[in-house]
């Protein structure tokens, strides 16, 4: 009987959620404390503060091992950490240069399922603007995905209409104006998202949009948290997300808005440079002059330091090599000793498992919040300013943000600390298809137990 029970309430689910779409967008970088503390800071964002009055947050949302933007945004979409789903870290690890800082923009490197693939299957029309590791993303019908090059030259726009939905950038473009593929000229690139991602809105009404926007992530890395210039960005965010929203129920008066983002962020003012340490050690050997845009030039290594802002992952070219094994973790204890390096802890294997971070890695470096870690030719310790992100999910700083607001979802519902591999399932509850590859269950978004 129980099992027949469940059977049908399996079988009646997509009735019970017909008719609704989610627009779930990235706000690279947003702390949920920006719109919880919103008064504090002077910021000016009606519509983030409304979502969040409308309906449910998160307090915090505990991210993966390394707290960047590519595993994070990986592990949204898939509801699992990157040691399972094989996005490790922004960049691929690439010690001898010899890809010249290729990204993980590719979702064949995506080893698991992911929410567009189960929408998609679900019969849902399924639509995504700059969304990291999409490029190839099945079950995408409009993609444009996040992808460049050179992000200076005008080929990358051709790369772009390449890799995007076949005809879809030029379409847009008639409406909208060309595509910015340049993530480092802020504001302008997300109001092109923006525009983007409203066109497809409204001309291809998917039930389930994902749009990543990166300005804020940019000025944060310039500028720190909470500085004027992170704040203009956030409300030059803000009015982007109304416009998103209106093109959204253009559509379907229906459509549920959900903004998460992949990490928070930490104000720096040192940097540890781990390539000189490894170097003095000669666990990396350095040529004469520069490698790719004058990184280090490394002719060959025993153990390379794969750092991300606030961490650094450490692997071995032989993992069974038990002398490098124990060179390298006597340097990284006589690093960690001395309290001027800023390392807050060296995570071991078992350690990095426990967040979620390459299974690769032998040992994991994790700095204090005020300091980052690099890979240059300089000093060992330097002084640095702005901020950075990428520290172990353990630091409160790193907490990233998820509100959602829409029919059937509560109003003023605090759901407290979660999850982000929660995340997926919860959206695919929420449109009425499963997604049993997630590692949790879906969080309820109704007051009703």
């Amino acid at each position: 009987m129980h099992r027949l029970l469940f059977l049908l309430v399996l079988a009646l689910t997509p009735l019970l959620a017909a008719g609704r779409s989610v627009l779930l967008i990235s706000i690279d970088g947003l702390r949920p404390d920006y719109v919880f503390q919103a008064d504090a800071h002077g910021l000016k964002i009606p519509h983030l503060r409304r979502i969040l009055r409308d309906g449910a947050h998160a307090s915090g949302v505990r991210g993966a091992l390394p707290t960047v933007t590519y595993p994070n945004h990986t592990t949204l979409v898939t509801g699992v950490w990157p040691a399972k789903h094989g996005i490790y870290s922004n960049l691929t690890f690439d010690p001898l240069g010899k890809n010249f800082e290729g990204w993980y923009w590719y979702s064949e490197d995506i080893a698991v399922p992911t929410l567009w693939e189960a929408a998609a299957k679900a019969g849902l029309t399924v639509g995504s603007v700059s969304w990291p590791a999409s490029v190839g993303a099945k079950g995408i019908r409009y993609n444009v995905p996040e992808y460049w090059r050179s992000q200076k030259s005008a080929d990358d726009l051709k790369l772009l209409r390449a890799v995007s939905t076949p005809g879809l950038v030029a379409e847009i473009a008639q409406e909208a104006g060309p595509y910015n593929v340049d993530l480092d000229d802020a504001i302008p690139g997300d109001w092109a998202r923006t525009k983007y991602a409203a066109w497809i809105l409204r001309h291809g009404k998917p039930q389930l949009m994902t749009v990543h926007l990166a300005a804020l992530d940019h000025l944060q890395h310039a500028t720190g948290p909470f500085s004027p210039e992170s704040n203009h960005t956030l409300e030059q965010i803000d009015e982007m997300l109304g416009q998103l929203e209106d093109a959204a129920r253009t559509a379907s008066p229906d459509y549920a808005v959900c903004v998460v983002s992949d990490h928070g962020f930490s104000r720096i003012d040192h940097s540890l440079n781990l390539m000189k340490a490894f170097a003095d050690e000669g666990l990396v050997q350095l040529g004469p002059g520069s490698g790719f845009r004058g990184a280090p030039l490394v002719t060959d290594w025993k153990a390379f330091p794969k750092v991300d802002g606030g961490s650094a992952a450490i692997l071995l070219k032989d993992p069974q090599d038990e002398g490098t094994r124990a060179k390298v973790e006597q340097l990284l204890r006589r690093l960690a000793a001395d309290p001027a390096n800023g390392i807050a802890r060296i995570l071991d294997r078992k350690a990095i498992a426990s967040l979620g971070g390459n299974p690769e890695a032998a040992f994991w470096v994790d700095m204090q919040a005020n300091f980052s870690v690099v890979n240059t030719l300089g000093a060992l310790v330097t002084a640095a300013t702005g901020g950075t992100h990428g520290y172990s999910p353990s630091h409160a700083e790193m907490l990233a943000s998820f509100f959602m607001a829409g029919p059937a979802v509560g109003h003023d519902l605090t759901l407290g600390e979660i999850d982000m591999r929660s995340i997926a399932p919860t959206v695919g509850a929420y449109l009425g298809f499963p997604f049993p590859s997630a590692d949790l269950k879906a969080v309820a978004l109704t007051n009703v137990r």
